[in-house]
């Protein structure tokens, strides 16, 4: 119990902390509010809220991810809420003996005997927490960057460690004090009392009041340290959860041309302001880090600091920002370089891997929408890419009028002729114009013929998705792309539109809708997999080797369609396919995303040789992909190492063609 002068003091540093608390988050959010809006953020409220708090209860990301260090998270976690609560309790006694939130039966010693155990818990999650940061120090933490090397997280373990062993200690000695003999509710700090025994009365009042305003003050500097610390995700975090998106990995938003003068992101507050909300909910965890391929493979691009370094532009420009000024640099080149966001693949894998589910794709992708849209910058090698789609509409620049070459001998149906059919099979510009390609497009004609399955292209009708131009951020190009091929796709009728390329897929499924246009896509492997089933596919006795299967990120990470591919493979052998080291949800990109495809590789080491590595590493004599970037960019992987010999690459149709029975010719 404090004297009046103490109680004095302990309001002044309360009231001067949570002032300082209160103004730190105002900022934050006031930047926050600085991004354009984004309504569809607020739909099932009810919804959200259940999930967000199941997932921030449970801590399912931080667990499922990474077990060990997941659970001593949440034992931290469970401890910081816990304590939360019970520094309530705390500080209410000072003011009246005997408050207790919980009051004086059996539910206040529950209480007490559950503060009791998550102390020790969390002091153990604690020291474990420590260990690997400090001593094991994984890739994921152990960032070269200096941006990443921040004393916050020391301070805050620190805190929490004093914070656990300050109520135990005091706690110990409230025992000794009172005379009581140790007692069930609380085991911990009774098993601490045995410490104190001998001391006087004045000493041990002493030690508790060093023990009582030491846990105060720590609590204190949590409330001054967590706004400009990663911890902030305590608070933020949640919310994030809450205003998640809805839609699958890396899906982007359509810029409206006619309403906005700002074409992407230049400065913060260009973002819609669920972004801005990432830039504080991000953990600084690494674990977007550990998965990205470019920082992989020795390239400037980490997602982790991507997030740090917008923070600090953020919170560096507040002032100019919240005042209407203009900002006094962009976040290119002031918090990120060219380097960095042409770095990225849009494979997907660090939105997959965040515990807060931040968007790092669309917000890459906003900046290269102004870097090309506003500033004409980009990298050399777009330009021949954009002049193939602008002038003969596909990145290959090749003519329009040889779209039709790869069915040479095969009279495939075209839609302008037939009008109608059960699927409208959307080749792609990979598989009319790369020869590679093209073996994947001859092998899927046979096999909807070996089938009977009603089908028709598009032919000299066709033009890109737009693909290549929306992830490389010609969002202009994209939509005039886009709006032509849905004017085209709606002149005719059919039940599915058919695709053999992931991205077409993802485009046609996902974002097309955002345009006013809907079609029930299906992916290659997935109709490969029903005509299997069905019985609708003869098959030669034999297999076709060792064969490993490659998850293609828009195949798998943005849309889970990692059985059928499997499925499909397990009927050609027998058994199932090789893994790889990484695979499904971990899977490793192959680098051609992002327009990847039509870039140079220039920093670092090639994505797609990290993954041959994986494929030799396996033992596999064949890599099979259900993407044309991939199956380019991994033979092309083959051939660079000299694997020629040992490893090849095929598409899931071609493998499936090469065993159909029947006379039919080979699909090369």
């Amino acid at each position: 119990m404090l004297n009046w002068t103490g109680r004095i003091v302990l309001l002044l540093l309360i009231t001067g902390a949570l002032w300082w608390f209160y103004r730190q988050i105002a900022l934050r959010i006031a930047v926050i509010r600085l991004g354009k809006p984004e309504p569809v953020r607020w739909d099932r409220p009810l919804e959200r809220l259940a999930w967000m708090t199941g997932r921030v209860a449970a801590q399912i990301c931080a667990i499922r991810q990474r077990p060990f260090t997941g659970v001593m998270h949440a034992l931290v976690f469970w401890g910081f809420v816990f304590f939360s609560i019970a520094t309530i309790n705390h500080v209410g006694m000072t003011f009246r003996p005997g408050f207790s939130l919980l009051g004086h039966g059996r539910l206040a010693d529950l209480w007490f005997l559950g503060v009791d155990l998550t102390a020790l818990f969390t002091l153990i999650g604690v020291i474990a927490l420590a260990i690997r940061r400090y001593l094991v120090r994984p890739a994921g933490i152990a960032s070269p960057l200096p941006i990443s090397r921040s004393p916050h997280s020391a301070l805050i373990l620190a805190l929490i460690a004093g914070l656990m062993i300050t109520y135990l200690l005091s706690q110990g000695i409230e025992i000794t004090l009172r005379g009581e003999k140790p007692f069930t509710w609380m085991p911990i700090s009774a098993g601490l009392a045995p410490l104190f025994a001998g001391m006087m009365p004045v000493q041990l009042a002493i030690w508790n009041h060093l023990f009582w305003w030491s846990h105060l003050l720590m609590i204190l500097g949590f409330l001054v340290i967590i706004p400009g610390s990663k911890h902030l995700h305590l608070l933020s975090g949640p919310v994030n959860l809450f205003f998640r998106s809805r839609e699958p990995v890396g899906t982007l938003q359509p810029i409206d041309f006619e309403k906005s003068e700002q074409f992407g992101a230049a400065t913060i507050t260009d973002y819609p302001w669920k972004n801005i909300s990432d830039l504080f909910a991000c953990i600084d965890c690494g674990r977007c880090q550990d998965l990205c391929p470019a920082y992989a493979t020795g390239k400037p691009l980490s997602p982790k600091v991507v997030m740090m370094s917008q923070r600090t532009y953020a919170l560096a420009e507040s002032r100019a920002l919240l005042a209407g000024q203009a900002p006094s640099v962009s976040i290119v080149p002031a918090a990120l370089s060219e380097d960095e966001i042409w770095s990225c693949t849009t494979c997907g894998a660090c939105m997959s891997a965040c515990p807060v589910l931040n968007e790092h794709i669309p917000a890459i992708v906003d900046l290269r929408r102004s870097r090309v849209m506003m500033e004409s910058t980009f990298p050399q090698e777009l330009q021949g890419a954009f002049r193939g789609l602008e002038t003969n509409a596909n990145p290959w620049n090749a003519g329009s009028s040889t779209r039709m070459e790869w069915a040479e001998g095969l009279e495939i149906p075209l839609m302008a002729e037939i009008g109608e059919a059960e699927y409208l099979w959307y080749v792609g510009c990979a598989g009319a114009f790369d020869d590679r390609a093209r073996a994947i497009s001859r092998s899927l004609a046979l096999i909807l013929r070996h089938a009977g399955i009603s089908f028709g292209v598009l032919g000299l009708e066709e033009k890109c998705c737009g693909d290549p131009a929306r992830r490389t951020g010609n969002e202009y190009l994209f939509q005039s792309l886009a709006m032509e091929n849905i004017q085209i796709l709606q002149q005719y009728k059919f039940k599915y539109l058919l695709t053999s390329c992931p991205h077409g897929f993802h485009i046609f499924h996902e974002e097309y809708r955002r345009l006013g246009a809907e079609f029930e896509v299906v992916h290659h492997s997935e109709l490969i997999r029903q005509l299997l089933a069905e019985g609708r596919l003869r098959l030669k006795e034999g297999g076709s080797g060792r064969i490993t299967w490659h998850d293609s990120c828009y195949l798998g990470r943005y849309h889970q369609i990692y059985a059928a591919p499997r499925q499909v493979l397990t009927t050609l052998n027998g058994t199932p396919p090789l893994e790889m080291a990484r695979h499904h949800e971990r899977s490793f990109c192959c680098g051609g995303g992002g327009g990847g495809m039509f870039m140079e590789e220039r920093l670092g080491s090639r994505i797609s040789h990290s993954r041959i590595a994986e494929a030799v590493a396996a033992k596999a004599e064949i890599v099979a992909s259900g993407c044309p970037f991939c199956l380019t960019m991994l033979d092309d992987a083959i051939r660079e190492k000299g694997l020629a010999e040992q490893m090849r690459t095929g598409d899931l149709a071609q493998l499936v063609a090469e065993r159909l029975a029947g006379d039919y010719p080979h699909p090369v």
